[in-house]
């Protein structure tokens, strides 16, 4: 884990970071909806032209709007050797739970890396940033650096671009990002399985192993905290700071860093880092705490929630979906249970057939068969012990004739059954003739009376 250090301080100074982000102002603009993403529309790639545009009572050069998907602007490079500002604007769509998983984006088609980006909610909000930019003396940077500038589908955005260089940036669409609908069931699936993963011991090495992977560094510096007895606000808060930097800037430009030139301190990185953690997950074993399982299993759960908010750009619709589901993971078990056996039985009957007495003869008859087979089959196995079972019964050989495939009555008791039945049928007659009918008893009642 400790060549992540030199690695990414040496990625560090190879690379400069030119982006910036901004924060909504209170500023609005009057841009109407456009919807790109209406399956009535047809893919449109038309190039577009800057606009005059008004905000706030100041007029705007150099402004493109961006509606429609496959829209695109072409940039020759600067001839005067100055770096011009350019404006493009995309135009909110109205929510709908159709376009959970929708996502847009400006791709820019750039060579090299010297430009800047300035993001905001309109075009005051981004003039201002190029103008600060330029004025003040130290302006704070973010950390990475991208040519694809993720837009939400719901909210108004603009973009200001500022190179001498010649480029290109086109409007990409999506009714469906697959890539949202894989992080929406992922955390679907966690928050489900956290109850079982939390307590499966590969889960538990996998886990470590990637922690280890992706956040070494800032493990190192715990490990250096505590080997060192130092408070969070001395030069280890510092050391926080730069190893999250750090990690954020590797992560945010994996795409530049996996290529030929650092394929083979990334490969390396991998399996040293790799191997310490596996050694240290492997040497203090799984939790066996019932209290730390919980809490792994809650940790899960908030994160899997988390995604599930975080997978969409209707926020409204995530945010209810994650609230649901932790309402019905706090519902008790046998709640649940008990409603989904009565809603089973009340709209999803199962269709009972019931038997005839013929049906009902045969059955018992064919059963009754099977279970003497099985019953023979089992005596005449070692299992049985037959010895020890003939020791005990009164009529050995009776046992014996049965096992070889005689009848398990004899004549004598088929002949007495039979009698029986015979009787109680008798029986059952004589009671249905003592049967009378109300008239019947009221006659018989005067006659004993006069007797």
């Amino acid at each position: 884990m400790i060549i992540l250090i030199p690695f990414l301080v040496s990625l560090h100074f190879g690379h400069s970071a030119e982006v910036t982000s901004a924060q909504p102002s209170p500023a609005k603009t009057d841009i109407k909806s456009e919807n790109p993403g209406d399956k009535n529309d047809t893919l449109r790639t038309s190039q577009v032209f800057p606009t005059p545009w008004v905000e706030d009572g100041v007029s705007h050069p150099d402004v493109y709007r961006m509606g429609v998907k496959g829209q695109y602007a072409t940039f020759n490079a600067s001839t005067d050797g100055y770096e011009h500002l350019s404006i493009f604007c995309y135009p909110s769509v109205p929510l709908s739970i159709s376009l959970f998983w929708s996502s847009a984006s400006l791709k820019m088609d750039l060579p090299s890396n010297n430009y800047n980006v300035y993001l905001g909610p309109n075009v005051t909000t981004v003039v201002s940033l190029a103008q600060a930019s330029e004025s003040a003396w130290f302006y704070s940077q973010l950390p990475w650096r991208s040519k694809e500038f993720k837009l939400s589908p719901f909210e108004d955005a603009c973009i200001g671009v500022q190179t001498k260089e010649e480029y290109t940036i086109t409007l990409q669409w999506k009714h469906v990002n697959y890539m949202m609908v894989v992080v929406t069931m992922t955390g679907l699936a966690i928050f489900w399985m956290a109850p079982t993963l939390c307590r499966n011991t590969f889960f538990h090495y996998t886990t470590g192993i990637s922690l280890g992977l992706l956040m070494s560094i800032v493990l190192l510096t715990y490990l250096a905290q505590r080997r060192f007895k130092q408070s969070l606000f001395s030069w280890v808060g510092v050391a926080y700071s730069l190893s999250l930097y750090l990690m954020t800037r590797t992560w945010l430009n994996i795409k530049e860093y996996l290529t030929e030139q650092y394929i083979h301190l990334v490969i390396g990185y991998v399996l040293v880092a790799g191997i310490i953690s596996f050694t240290v997950v492997y040497r203090m074993g799984p939790p066996s705490n019932p209290r730390t399982i919980n809490l792994i299993q809650w940790a899960m759960q908030f994160v899997s929630l988390v995604m599930v908010v975080m997978s969409s750009y209707h926020q409204p619709a995530s945010l209810l979906l994650s609230i649901i589901l932790l309402l019905w993971s706090a519902i008790p078990a046998s709640l649940k249970s008990g409603a989904n056996t009565q809603i089973r039985k009340r709209f999803f009957k199962p269709q009972i057939k019931l038997l005839s007495e013929d049906d009902y003869n045969t059955q018992a008859h064919e059963e009754t068969r099977k279970a003497l087979e099985q019953l023979k089959a089992f005596c005449r196995s070692p299992a049985s012990k037959p010895w020890q079972t003939v020791a005990r019964l009164r009529t050995p050989g009776r046992f014996a004739e049965f096992i070889e495939g005689s009848p398990h009555l004899t004549a004598a008791e088929v002949m007495e059954y039979s009698h029986w039945d015979y009787n109680t049928d008798d029986e059952d007659g004589d009671e249905r003739e003592d049967v009378y009918t109300d008239d019947e008893e009221a006659d018989a009642a005067s006659d004993d009376n006069r007797d």
